[in-house]
């Protein structure tokens, strides 16, 4: 068989293995879920789009200063039931949701007494979780894809000096958020994660004991403060870290949808990159580019039971 046919009959197989729609991923959290798709931050919303061009559209159902009583609040009234899960279905009423992050515990793990206007008690908290879980499937299906997301550390330093950049001499000195409360917090996510057997990103661990930090920073108190805005929001840094920790566990947990990128340019949007089973495969939306017969270009648009091999 000559390189040219192989190639043709590759290119077939492919279009065999097309997406007939695109699938969805949606994110829920707060301002840090908010802010994923910020550009100059290079969120870890838009770091997903990336990897996921042309196979699935991220939504982002993030709600800045959100604990989980208001999240689910908001999810109880028309416009957030329509917002959250009326929007996302097609036509033909199904979601085709392929991935549910939930990133929640920045806010609700505020101190009680110097911030009650967050605070959710720990239990609770724990209890909105899988509310949030439960609703999520009732409307998406009982086998979405979930990957709960725990709080990141909250560097004590880095708020002080915050606060005194905002409040200037209103700053009182006090931490309404602190590391041993997102560290409560960010155990009761895990804890519901292994209890309703899913899989979660432990930030508040992961990013503390990160080795890569090693050399970067000068001191072992100032190590995670590098993936920290402000002592609580994520950087720049915070935000990759985000996106290829949470790509490593879709790979690692849900294999049919994570997307193997192109061995020669890492890329994720070419033939030569390829998705898990329920994301169609080495095929995307549409014929890839090289793909296409500029000879016979109709060829390439016709339904894959109609199409026919190039002949060379």
């Amino acid at each position: 068989m000559s390189s040219t046919l192989a190639e043709t009959e590759q290119g077939c197989s492919r279009r065999d293995q097309r997406l007939s729609k695109r699938g969805k991923i949606v994110l829920y959290g707060d301002s840090i879920t908010q802010m994923s798709f910020s550009a100059t931050l290079s969120g870890w919303g838009s770091y997903l789009a990336d990897v996921y061009q042309r196979r699935c559209d991220v939504f982002n159902r993030g709600m800045s200063g959100y604990n989980t009583d208001w999240f689910i609040k908001y999810l109880e009234t028309d416009e957030g039931h329509n917002d959250v899960f009326g929007m996302l279905r097609d036509d033909d009423k199904s979601a085709n949701v392929k991935l549910v992050t939930i990133f929640f515990g920045a806010n609700d793990a505020s101190h009680p007494e110097l911030n009650p206007r967050h605070h959710v008690p720990v239990a609770r908290f724990a209890s909105n979780l899988k509310v949030i879980v439960k609703k999520c499937q009732s409307n998406y299906g009982e086998d979405v894809n979930i990957i709960l997301i725990t709080p990141p550390p909250v560097h004590h330093d880095s708020r002080l000096k915050y606060q005194v950049q905002r409040y200037k001499e209103k700053a009182t000195g006090n931490l309404e958020r602190t590391l041993s409360l997102s560290g409560e917090y960010a155990k009761a996510v895990e804890n519901v994660a292994n209890e309703l057997q899913l899989p979660c990103l432990n930030l508040w661990k992961e990013m503390q004991e990160d080795s890569d930090l090693e050399g970067k920073v000068e001191t072992d108190k100032e190590r995670f403060a590098l993936y920290l805005s402000d002592g609580l929001h994520l950087s720049r840094d915070g935000n990759l870290f985000v996106g290829r920790r949470l790509v490593n566990v879709i790979a690692k947990h849900y294999p049919s949808i994570a997307v193997t990128p192109c061995p020669l340019t890492s890329y994720c949007g070419n033939s030569s990159s390829s998705g898990g089973s329920d994301l169609g495969g080495e095929g995307g939306i549409g014929p890839w580019h090289d793909e296409i017969d500029h000879t016979d270009v109709a060829n390439a648009f016709k339904p894959k039971s109609s199409a026919k091999k190039i002949k060379t």
